[in-house]
């Protein structure tokens, strides 16, 4: 049984299932080049499809990850789509478009919509020769929901949603069960959750749905004003089970009274009050549910969870026995969630998320000519900690390319956290503007060592979704992957995972001491994650960084 997964919404893609295992999965940003891209997948889908090997006419079904968003009006009229998307957070035509498909779902009438969009979306694969497959579409967050439950590992799981607008809604809660998943409740896309912190975001200056994580970084700088703390809970809460609802007769306006009085504060207690509110109401809404299922295992999808400051608080939640965030949390993870699902695939720890492009050899050796690169194929991880232990900073470009918004170490660029300075180096040189400091690359084997109580966050911890409080060695050691709360946002890498990127770990202790490097993407400013060697090359040619690692290759220039 060969499945193909398909999202169509925000950071749209593809995945590919073959007899239940997931063999491929990429987002159209990564081949169009358009940061978020909410293009048709076509990319996607001819890298899922030549990666797992498999011709168009060999798939069975097609599962749509998300039902009637974006409507059949704009499925239609894909460039009014994509206007749509700038006209921001505080857009009369977003709320209204929020009131129609929640309007929708709640009368019964969101069949016709989806009947609309099952037939353009049929008229619109026949670009492909797709004759054998059976077209499915899957409720937004029922994707959302199926992605979480099936990536990891207890049969028994309390799994939760909270995302922006989806299919006309906005949170879910579902009880999974020996594979089978049971809703439990919904809230409309009414919910105040749904625009709250891209709305903070957007009024801070910030690109919304895109540097949501720069408000959660600045959060940490300065502690909570009371008052308007207490002015954000106005704003959004959970209480009664269901989180307060939008004014749905009086859109958000950037001038109105709320954001009035909010204006007068500096953007650091902005973030650190909007932080604290959603924290506030989230755990509310998880605690609730935690009570009601009696379930202390949870899996987690939806741009909320994209905060890793809030899932740390998440995880230390009393009764809270484990904690699953889907690595592509938000819709890039729909694909993937809607092609699980379809299928009903046991629930199963997630190994890794490489499941990207790899580099074609041929491609490879032609860049590294077009570029006229000095390339060694000798002792390259020794040669390479060499370089890292001397204050050099390295891309890594090697095997399959990382599926989700984290750079995992294949699409990476890498240096040592012993220098503080190293942030505002890098972010010089990336044109970046960031105030969380770079994730830190750890061995699991010596997570104890640097975090305290790394248990707490499980599995998530290997793939960047949840931060930790360091230990006060990390912080004398690591001192470039520190924030200011004393908290890291680390990757946790097993041999088995990864072999090369884990053994130039343990070279880099052999010549510093410490087997830590930090990680970040490997791309400029507003940039997808590189793909092909040529993005990877132009990229740390461009940023002036000192060498790359490229599969079994060091280049240098």
């Amino acid at each position: 049984m060969k499945v193909l997964g398909i999202s169509d919404n925000h950071d749209s893609g593809a995945a590919l299932l073959v007899d239940g295992a997931l063999v491929a999965a990429i987002n159209q940003e990564r081949i169009d080049r358009v940061k978020g891209s909410s293009a048709f997948p076509w990319g996607a889908i001819d890298a899922v499809l030549d990666r797992g090997q498999v011709r168009a006419r060999d798939i069975d079904r097609i599962v749509v990850g998300t039902s009637f968003t974006p409507s059949a009006f704009l499925r239609l009229f894909p460039n009014l789509h994509q206007k749509s998307k700038k006209s921001g957070q505080f857009s009369p035509l977003l709320h209204g478009y929020m009131l129609y498909q929640s309007a929708l779902r709640r009368s019964g009438l969101h069949s016709w919509e989806i009947d609309g969009c099952k037939a353009i979306l049929e008229q619109r694969l026949k670009k492909r020769p797709f004759e054998n497959a059976d077209l499915h579409l899957m409720d937004h967050h029922t994707a959302h929901a199926q992605g979480a439950y099936r990536t990891q590992e207890h049969a028994e799981c309390l799994v939760l949603t909270l995302d922006a607008m989806g299919d006309g809604c906005s949170a879910t809660a579902w009880l999974g069960h020996n594979g089978i998943l049971r809703p439990l409740w919904e809230q409309s896309g009414l919910a105040a959750i749904n625009l709250f912190y891209s709305q903070v975001t957007e009024f801070l200056g910030f690109r919304p749905l895109r540097h949501e994580g720069k408000i959660t970084g600045l959060a940490a700088y300065v502690p909570p004003d009371p008052h308007l703390l207490g002015l954000f809970r106005t704003r959004i809460r959970f209480s009664n089970g269901r989180f307060n609802r939008m004014n749905i007769w009086k859109p958000s306006k950037t001038d109105d009274d709320f954001w009035f009085q909010v204006r007068s504060y500096s953007k650091e207690t902005i973030a650190a009050c909007a932080q604290s509110a959603l924290e506030e109401a989230t755990l509310a809404f998880i605690e609730y549910w935690i009570r009601r299922t009696e379930c202390g295992n949870l899996a987690l999808a939806g741009g909320v969870f994209a905060n890793v400051r809030l899932n740390q608080k998440i995880a230390e939640i009393p009764g809270v026995r484990s904690i699953w965030i889907m690595p592509h949390m938000g819709d890039g993870g729909l694909a993937v969630g809607a092609a699980l699902g379809s299928l009903e695939t046991e629930p199963k720890a997630l190994e890794h998320c490489y499941w990207g492009n790899e580099h074609n050899r041929t491609d490879r050796l032609r860049a590294i000519q077009r570029h006229n690169l000095q390339k060694t194929d000798q002792n390259i991880l020794e040669k390479a900690a060499a370089l890292l232990s001397q204050g050099c900073i390295l891309g890594r470009s090697c095997g399959s390319m990382e599926w989700g918004p984290r750079a995992l170490g294949n699409r990476s660029i890498i240096a040592l956290p012993s220098d503080h300075g190293i942030n505002d180096r890098l972010n010089a040189k990336l044109k970046r503007s960031e105030f969380m400091p770079f994730a830190p690359l750890v061995r699991y084997e010596d997570a104890e060592k640097y975090f305290i109580n790394p248990s707490q966050a499980g599995r998530s911890a290997e793939f960047m979704t949840i931060c930790m409080n360091t230990t006060p060695l990390f912080q004398q050691k690591c001192p470039a992957a520190v924030h200011v709360d004393k908290t890291a946002r680390p990757q946790l890498l097993r041999r088995s995972v990864n072999p090369s990127l884990y053994d130039l770990l343990t070279e880099v202790e052999k010549k510093t001491g410490t087997g830590v490097l930090i990680n970040t993407s490997l791309n400029m400013h507003e940039e997808p994650i590189t793909a092909t060697p040529d993005e990877s090359i132009r990229a740390c040619k461009e940023a002036g960084l000192d060498g790359l690692l490229m599969d079994n290759y060091l280049l240098q220039w």
